[in-house]
């Protein structure tokens, strides 16, 4: 289903004479076609469009004068806003799809779309995010492939934990929590350095100097000596508790380590080094801010490709509190032997009168469902 309708959004572009050198491609975070409540919210499937610089100023040229801007003066991430109205305008009318929602105050902007069953491919609608020349869903399907064929319990434990992260109403960034991005980067992180040399180990080694098959490799992130300290790393010892655990225990292991063990204001999560360490020295810090003024340091989550790049900055003061209550909701189910179904419980907000699952999208991630008209309409300005 991602290749097809990754194909019929090329076919689309090209043909509209939107993109003419442009390549899409589909990428299946998870199951897309189950349906949960925070389905649209946080689509399973991206779908980005690739296409050169000057190939874009060229096809947007037009538009970009229309309004009133000078080309030479276009910085790269108004081109790429622009690159995606275009696009979008393309694919709801010409295209079939319907438009959800628009996200452009975060780090990479993008769109979510729906493709409606009439396009064929599904009884259901399939939420997409669309974006243009973003590199994050190519980042996160990279070190997903890098740490399955390293462990392959590895990607079953991503996998579960940014469904429980996404069920549970902790991984939408426009809403002041952790992109599905970090999730995934604080499971690998947790199989390099949570569990013990009594349990036999890490599962994945450091992911420094990791390459992708097309694209830029993990960085350095400025550390004076990243060799001092390091040991070669090897696979846990066959029978030894972690070679043989369950992806249930490893998931039990993953919420004790953050809730009881990660101590954010003096470590960073750094998938690179693989080791508990400081953040590197041009990690941008990010500083939480409450309801009471009162504030503290957020995590810190480093993007192993771009180093300064803080995954954490998304996090509201809201957001970590509902974070940590997450986390010791989970120990509190788990130490009680509760079913996954009740742990993956749909988040709905306490002492409220029912709601629906689609009126707990919107107390959850701030509405959006009035957005659905006209493609050039957007729900975040900038």
């Amino acid at each position: 289903i991602a290749a097809e309708l990754a194909g019929r959004a090329r076919a689309v572009l090209v043909r509209s004479g939107a993109m003419r050198e442009v390549e899409v491609v589909g990428i299946a975070n998870g199951d897309i076609v189950r349906g949960t409540a925070f389905g649209v919210a946080v689509p399973e499937l991206d779908l980005v469009a690739t296409a050169p610089p000057h190939a874009l100023l060229q096809q947007l040229q037009g538009r970009i004068t229309k309004g009133g801007l000078c080309a030479a003066k276009l910085d790269p991430r108004k081109l790429q806003k622009s690159a995606i109205r275009m696009c979008t305008d393309q694919l709801v009318s010409i295209g079939g799809f319907k438009f959800r929602r628009s996200a452009f105050r975060g780090q990479e902007p993008k769109v979510t779309l729906m493709a409606p069953p009439t396009l064929g491919l599904s009884g259901k609608g399939i939420p997409v995010d669309f974006s243009v020349n973003c590199s994050t869903p190519l980042y996160n399907a990279a070190l997903l492939r890098e740490a399955h064929a390293i462990d392959s319990r590895a990607r079953s434990l991503i996998l579960l934990v940014r469904r429980w992260a996404k069920d549970r109403g902790v991984c939408h960034a426009a809403k002041g929590h952790l992109p599905p991005y970090a999730w995934t980067l604080l499971t690998i992180y947790f199989l390099q350095v949570g569990l013990s040399d009594e349990q036999g180990g890490s599962l994945l080694p450091p992911m420094q100097g990791f390459k992708m098959a097309s694209g830029p490799a993990v960085r350095r992130g400025g550390e004076a000596d990243e060799k001092r300290g390091r040991v070669r790393w090897h696979p846990p010892a066959e029978g030894s508790a972690s070679a043989e655990m369950s992806i249930a225990a490893l998931f039990r292991e993953f919420v004790h380590f953050y809730a009881d063990s990660m101590d954010w204001r003096c470590e960073a999560v750094a998938v690179r080094l693989g080791r508990r360490a400081s953040a590197n020295l041009h990690l941008t810090l990010h500083i939480v801010v409450h309801e009471d003024r009162s504030t503290e340091a957020g995590p810190s989550i480093e993007d192993p490709f771009e180093p300064s790049r803080n995954l954490g900055s998304s996090l509201t003061g809201l957001g970590l509190g509902r974070l940590r209550e997450e986390l010791v909701r989970a120990r509190g189910l788990m130490e009680k032997g509760a079913s996954l179904s009740s742990l993956l419980e749909p988040w709905a907000p306490p002492e409220r009168a029912p709601v629906t699952a689609a009126a707990a999208v919107d107390l959850a991630f701030g509405g959006g469902g009035s957005c659905c008209g006209e493609a050039g309409v957007d729900c975040e300005s900038g």
